[in-house]
């Protein structure tokens, strides 16, 4: 074992799983799930029943308190107290479902997250996941199988990320720890150059909402494109930040724009080795583009 070696759950047999989890909507196993959500204990032993844990290096808890809220969406010192706690994490185990489902389980062992149903709760509603649970096992057959499953796959994407269902990006948008370390990562990266925007402003960027974050998370894990390279993504996230700070009204602010100028930067430099460029050679580029975009949506207003 190695001194980077962290416990994890038996990857093979979480992939299994939660393929069995998944296989029958509104299922006995998924109704059993659901069920037992409602007592730490009980919900622990359903799993450790079906998935072996392969043995390591404990990894640090959050000391800090979380609550339903705050453990479903991080505040933003939330999530640098835990990068710094993680800090020693290296991202070929920070990618790993099987890890940050352990970590979450050992925060459910530990009472940090108290209840294990707050798994379940969705951004999305104002219910709690104890609630959620309830009203999907008491609805009616046709009702129940769409919303018990929906539950089901919430509690695997708040626990670990769900690529079987949504690909390799989960893990870096779906758990709250696991996106909480990547976003962290890349503003630390970029704090680290010189000349740089404030923690702040990298932090708008990252933390704009969901649906921007996810756009990001889609370039940082194409490693075989434009985007693969650490230069040109901390290019592209501090040439947001300072554009962003100095137009509050900017189209970037959008999802749709930020898609925009990703593609158009992918097809402008696809054909260039842009990742031998340095950082501010990459930024220039990165701030011609933007100003493009920027007076484009202002002849079309």
């Amino acid at each position: 074992m190695t001194s980077d070696s962290y416990s994890e759950l038996n990857r093979e047999d979480y992939l299994r799983f939660q393929t069995m989890l998944l296989r029958e909507k509104g299922g006995d196993h998924q109704r059993e799930f659901l069920e037992v959500a409602d007592d730490n204990e009980k919900f622990l032993a359903f799993i450790e029943d079906k998935v072996k844990v392969i043995e390591g290096n404990p990894c640090p808890l959050f000391v800090g308190a979380l609550t339903e809220s705050s453990f479903r969406e991080l505040t933003a010192d939330q999530e640098r107290s835990m990068y710094e706690a993680w800090s020693a994490l290296k991202p070929r185990t920070a990618c790993r479902v099987s890890f940050w489902a352990k970590l979450t389980l050992e925060h459910i062992r530990s009472g940090k997250i108290r209840e294990a149903s707050w798994l379940a709760s969705n951004g999305g509603s104002a219910d709690s996941g104890a609630e959620r649970i309830d009203r999907a096992l008491i609805l009616d057959s046709d009702g129940s199988s769409k919303a018990i499953d929906g539950c089901v796959r919430t509690m695997f994407r708040r626990m670990s990320g769900l690529p079987l269902v949504r690909g390799n990006r989960s893990v870096f948008r779906d758990p709250p720890f696991a996106r909480a370390w990547w976003r962290e990562r890349l503003v630390a990266r970029i704090l680290g150059r010189a000349a740089v925007q404030s923690r702040e402003e990298l932090l708008s960027v990252v933390r704009r909402s969901p649906e921007y974050w996810e756009r990001l998370v889609t370039m940082i894990v194409s490693r075989g494109s434009v985007f693969g390279s650490d230069q040109v993504q901390d290019a592209i996230v501090n040439g947001l930040a300072r554009h962003l700070r100095d137009d509050l009204r900017s189209p970037l602010q959008n999802v749709k724009t930020l898609v925009i100028m990703l593609r158009r930067f992918s097809n402008l430099y696809a054909a260039r080795e842009i990742g031998a460029l340095d950082f501010d050679e990459i930024s220039d580029i990165v701030d011609g583009l933007i100003a493009r975009i920027q007076r484009a949506d202002m002849v079309e207003v």
